[in-house]
């Protein structure tokens, strides 16, 4: 693992007797801070208008905090001492660890030169196209990560850059992650004379920095990045989101914040594509890879070769069934001695020079490095369907794919060109899901409940719910249980 700084959101314990008079659920490292006198960076969930909540915060004597629309809290870093006291607030409903993510990245021997997975997933095909060919052109890709550097290969295409670190400054990739991500995504080969090139070589990329020069987030950046696409996709035409990244500490989708943004993301139209991890076997339990709504990458070794009957699965993909019962990942992808974009300067092309190809390129390992094959595959299909819903994408691909006889490897191969030439019905994949706690108090909100209905979420629209046009201060989340 290249000098991975763990970004991950904690579990929801069962409140221990002594607080039980408190309204506010504290997760478990929450807890633990408050018992030990430890301070910590935390979201608090609020029950109404966060103004007063925020001011009274100011009165304490905290004066960093940062907004979470999704979530309906606010990020700060509080005192053992002040956490304690505002969970006994009536007005806070949860108190949540703003805990760093984990990249999902290993570098790997750059002695065997491997760019076979642009045809392994069948772009190729798609670039060859002679009646429409297919580069992603048009498509706008969200990269939230560490930020994306100039090169070559990413051209003038990098079509708008914001950063939601407080601890840092400006978009570029001190890290070096994000610009190897968006290399693999729509990297056009400049630099190389045409060798490396990534799946969809003439997308846009929307560069949503979230991560320091360690590779650190907090989750609340990550939050707020997610709905700056949403409320910005249609400005730039973001349709897909990578992330390359997961929580570390185990918790169920539907009480998941981190989990809640992605889904929010997905049912406003953009197709989300994440990492499923590097823990290997039965472990795939970590936000935002446990979400059934989005699209799961695990990694497979290619071997060098664009056949699949030598491949077999990376030894350390992660796969498995969620808390919840889903069987993930979704998908796989090309995940080893993938050569793709270098940040200069970055931490990758100082502390890893046994892994640089020349000045421009760097050869990495992870299912970071497999997801955004999928997100480029996406974007394909996207740039020939222009108005397919996520859940339709999902369906064809899931139709599609490339089946593999791995155990671990989900329904196989994406396969670009079959899912761009598929006639038959596209179905949707989010058919019989529950969504997150937070999109159901979020849909009371938008819909003046008090109460949670039965409601069949398959026929419900999304498209006019949004966080920032609701009245929180009528909403019941009690209507919605936390514990399970």
């Amino acid at each position: 693992m290249i000098a991975a700084t763990s970004l991950a959101l904690a579990g929801m314990p069962a409140v221990p007797a002594w607080a039980a008079s408190n309204r506010a659920h504290l997760d478990r490292e929450v807890l633990k801070a408050m018992q030990q006198g430890r301070r910590m960076p935390v979201i608090l969930v609020a029950h109404g208008e966060l103004n007063a909540l925020e001011a009274d915060l100011r009165r304490t004597g905290v004066k960093n905090t940062v907004r979470v629309p999704i979530g309906h809290g606010i990020a700060t870093e509080l005192s053992a001492s002040l956490i304690a006291r505002f969970s006994a607030r009536s007005d806070v409903e949860r108190i949540i660890y703003d805990a760093p993510v984990q990249l999902t990245d290993t570098a790997f021997d750059p002695s065997a030169l491997a760019t076979a997975y642009p045809t392994v997933v069948d772009a190729v095909a798609a670039w060859g196209n002679g009646v429409a060919p297919l580069t992603g052109s048009g498509v706008g890709i969200a990269v939230i990560d560490s930020g994306i550097s100039a090169h070559p290969d990413l051209g003038g295409r990098v079509i708008m850059d914001r950063n939601f670190n407080a601890t840092v400054t400006g978009t570029d990739d001190a890290y070096g992650h994000g610009t190897a991500v968006a290399g693999i995504i729509a990297g056009d080969g400049t630099a190389s004379a045409g060798r490396y090139i990534g799946i969809a070589p003439e997308a846009n990329l929307i560069n949503l920095r979230v991560n320091d020069g360690t590779g650190a987030a907090p989750t609340s950046a990550i939050m707020n990045a997610i709905l700056w696409a949403v409320l910005n996709k249609d400005t730039f035409n973001i349709r897909v989101m990578n992330l390359s990244l997961q929580a570390t500490v185990q918790e169920g989708y539907q009480t998941s914040p981190i989990d809640a943004a992605v889904e929010y993301a997905w049912l406003k139209g953009i197709v989300v594509v994440v990492a499923a991890g590097n823990n290997g076997a039965n472990s795939a339990l970590y936000a935002p890879a446990n979400d059934p709504y989005v699209i799961t990458v695990g990694a497979t070794d290619d071997h060098g070769s664009a056949t699949a009957a030598d491949d077999t699965l990376a030894g350390f993909s992660t796969y498995g069934v969620t808390q919840d019962g889903f069987s993930k990942p979704d998908f796989v992808a090309p995940g080893r001695r993938i050569i793709t974009t270098l940040a200069p300067n970055s931490n990758f092309a100082l502390n890893y020079p046994a892994y640089v190809l020349g000045d421009q390129y760097i050869q990495l390992s992870g299912t970071s490095v497999a997801a955004p094959i999928v997100s480029g595959v996406a974007a394909l299909y996207v740039e020939s369907r222009p108005n397919v819903r996520p859940g339709q994408l999902k369906g064809v691909l899931l139709a599609t794919a490339s089946r593999l006889t791995l155990t671990g490897a989900g329904t196989g191969y994406p396969d670009a060109a079959a899912a761009i030439a598929y006639i038959g019905l596209t179905g949707n994949a989010d058919r019989g899901l529950d969504p997150n706690n937070y999109l159901k108090v979020l849909y009371m909100a938008a819909h003046d409940l008090a109460t949670l209905p039965v409601v069949s979420w398959d026929t419900v629209s999304w498209d006019s719910v949004s966080w920032s046009s609701v009245s929180w201060s009528s909403v019941s989340w009690d209507a919605v249980s936390w514990s399970d």
